[in-house]
């Protein structure tokens, strides 16, 4: 999966495991290790099997064949695991604290009023303010499901595309949000969207799926290194062109008079360097550093590649800007306390 892991480090793991529906087959041979303390982010287009593998790691469905283990070797009960799915269960004449207080009596959790209030507050809402869920916003809606899910103190969140419906600064929240679950009371995430780019802002690892299979896995810093820009030249000498260029990143020839650079140098320094040495370059080609792209490349590879939708792929926003974005959010994270 993404590294080797101790039986106490995994979250989730799942041998073989496969939902089908007549012929349809939603998930097909699904085996993943997903680590303790990760914010994972699950990715495909539209029917990929996404949802189905949420549902069966919850326990909504039962698989049809293979394994889940959750927390392997940890001892949990029926609040460890909290999951978003389904439409949530929320009073629309209740405000959000009387919400919080009905759930905890609902599942029997133990939460200090004091709990209800911090967890109202993480997620970004006022505990003392005491307006009527049913006049909340969609992206108000949205953060009290998740506080509601908080308060048995799980180890674990499912969330089935929960920015679904947001305007973006209620994306730009709930980002925000599951960073903080992640952080300060560190719960493993598994996020599942449409969108690579928006789940490439804040989540340390990623699973790509589609037609029910998963297609690849990588890590945040797998995807710093796919970040940078690739261009392909036309040069009069490629040994030579890639024994300069190899100076100033990755350089190899991929045909007759053509190379390919991958690094973050400037095109026209790369030109500059090339007549230096007396090699003749043209027909530069920016080859795409965009999520499109490489969400494209994902899918070739594992011969998947159609219909795919271009929302899968937040409108070709760069990979080096999420790259940036992933640094930003989690950086300073990966050595923190995940309890």
């Amino acid at each position: 999966m993404f590294k080797e892991k101790e039986m106490t480090e995994i979250a989730i793991r799942t041998n073989n495991l496969c939902k089908y529906y007549g012929a349809t087959h939603a998930v097909d041979g699904v085996t993943i290790d997903i680590p303790s303390g990760s914010i994972v982010g699950l990715v495909g287009k539209n029917g990929a099997g996404k949802t189905t593998l949420i549902r069966l790691l919850t326990g909504l469905t039962f698989p049809t064949s293979g394994t889940i283990e959750i927390l392997p070797g940890v001892e949990r009960d029926d609040s460890t695991v909290a999951a978003l799915v389904e439409k949530p269960s929320i009073f629309s004449g209740m405000s959000a604290k009387e919400n919080m207080t009905h759930q905890c009596l609902l599942i029997g959790a133990e939460a200090s009023p004091k709990y209800i209030e911090d967890t109202l507050k993480l997620v970004g809402l006022d505990p003392s303010n005491k307006q009527k869920v049913k006049n909340y916003s969609l992206g108000m809606r949205q953060r009290l499901a998740i506080a509601m899910a908080l308060v048995a103190k799980p180890k674990l969140m499912l969330l089935d595309e929960p920015t679904n419906g947001l305007d973006p600064q209620g994306i730009h929240d709930m980002r925000e949000l599951f960073v903080n679950i992640n952080k300060e009371r560190g719960v493993t995430l598994v996020v599942s969207s449409h969108i690579l780019s928006e789940l490439a802002k804040f989540a340390t690892d990623f699973i790509i799926m589609d037609q029910g299979k998963i297609i690849k896995t990588f890590t945040a810093d797998e995807l710093l290194n796919v970040g940078k820009k690739r261009i392909r030249l036309s040069v009069n000498d490629a040994q030579t062109a890639v024994s300069v260029l190899s100076a100033l990143g990755k350089a190899t020839v991929v045909s007759d008079g053509k190379v390919e650079f991958e690094g973050d140098v400037p095109p026209t320094k790369l030109l500059l360097c090339l007549a230096e040495n007396n090699v003749q370059a043209d027909n530069l080609v920016n080859l795409g550093d965009s999520l499109e792209d490489y969400f494209f490349d994902i899918l070739a590879d594992g011969s998947h590649a159609q219909n795919v939708g271009f929302d899968a792929f937040g409108g070709g926003e760069s990979l080096a800007e999420s790259a940036k974005n992933i640094a930003e959010q989690n950086g300073e994270d990966k050595g923190g306390n995940h309890e």
